[in-house]
C-alpha cells in the first residue's frame, strides 16, 4: 500500500514537472537605456538617454522565444550662435526624437542563475526634428520651429546577459544588453543647415544620414505564466 501511493506520487509530480516545463510563460521588462550615435550620425549628434520596454514571448526555460522591443529618444535641444554678414547674429535650436519598435527570435542559454541572450529583429522606427532660427538675419516668416517627420524600417541585433535575482512563482531578472539599431535614412536638422537664399534670407536645411546607434540598457523583467 505504501508502495502504491509512494509510485503515485511520483507519477503525479512527474506529470507536473512536465505540464509545467510545457507551460508558455511571457516575460516583461523595462529599464532606462542610453543610446550613441555611430557612423557619420555620430559626427554632429551626441549620445542621449532614453526608456526601453521588451516583451518576450516563449520564456522560461525555453532556448528559443519571439521578443518584442520598444526604445524611445529624447535628444536634448541645443542652441548654437552662428555669425552672419558681419555683426548680424543668428541663433539655430535644435532637437530630435526618436521611438523604434522591433521583434525578431532570441536565443538563450541558462547557466545556473545567470542568463546569456541573442537575438535579432526588424521593425519600424519614427522620428521627428526639428530646428528654428532667430536673430537679425532671420526673416520672420523662418523664425518658427520647422518641423521633419519620417518613418522607416528599422532593424536591430543585440546581446545581453541576466541573473536571476529572487522569485519562483515571479521570477525577478536584473540584465544588462547591447544592442546595434539602424532605424535607416532619417533627415536630422543640425547646427550646419543654415543655407542662404537671395529672396529667403536664412533657412532651415536638414541633412539626410543614416541612423545607426549602440543602445546600452540595464532592465528588470518578470516572469509570468499565462
Amino acid at each position: 500500500m505504501i508502495r502504491s501511493t509512494a509510485l503515485w506520487i511520483a507519477l503525479g509530480a512527474v506529470a507536473a514537472g512536465a505540464a509545467s516545463a510545457q507551460e508558455p510563460r511571457v516575460e516583461v521588462g523595462a529599464g532606462p537605456v542610453y543610446a550613441r550615435p555611430t557612423g557619420s550620425l555620430g559626427r554632429y549628434l551626441s549620445g542621449t538617454p532614453g526608456l526601453g520596454g521588451f516583451v518576450v514571448l516563449g520564456s522560461g526555460r525555453r532556448a528559443v522565444g519571439w521578443r518584442l522591443d520598444g526604445t524611445f529618444l529624447h535628444f536634448s535641444p541645443n542652441t548654437a550662435d552662428r555669425p552672419f554678414r558681419g555683426p548680424q547674429p543668428i541663433s539655430i535650436t535644435t532637437g530630435s526624437q526618436l521611438f523604434a519598435a522591433t521583434g525578431g527570435p532570441e536565443l538563450r542559454l541558462r547557466l545556473g542563475r545567470l542568463r546569456l541572450s541573442a537575438g535579432a529583429g526588424a521593425g519600424l522606427a519614427t522620428s521627428t526634428n526639428t530646428g528654428a532660427v532667430t536673430g537679425i538675419a532671420a526673416q520672420p516668416r523662418f523664425s518658427g520651429a520647422s518641423t521633419f517627420d519620417a518613418v522607416t524600417f528599422a532593424y536591430t541585433a543585440r546581446a545581453g546577459v541576466g541573473v536571476i535575482v529572487g522569485g519562483r512563482a515571479l521570477p525577478l531578472r536584473l540584465e544588462l544588453s547591447t544592442r546595434y539599431l539602424n532605424a535607416g535614412p532619417t533627415r536630422w536638422v543640425r547646427e550646419g543647415n543654415l543655407p542662404v537664399g537671395y529672396i529667403s534670407g536664412v533657412y532651415v536645411k536638414p541633412t539626410t544620414s543614416p541612423t545607426t546607434l549602440l543602445v546600452y540598457q540595464l532592465s528588470v523583467s518578470v516572469g509570468v505564466s499565462r
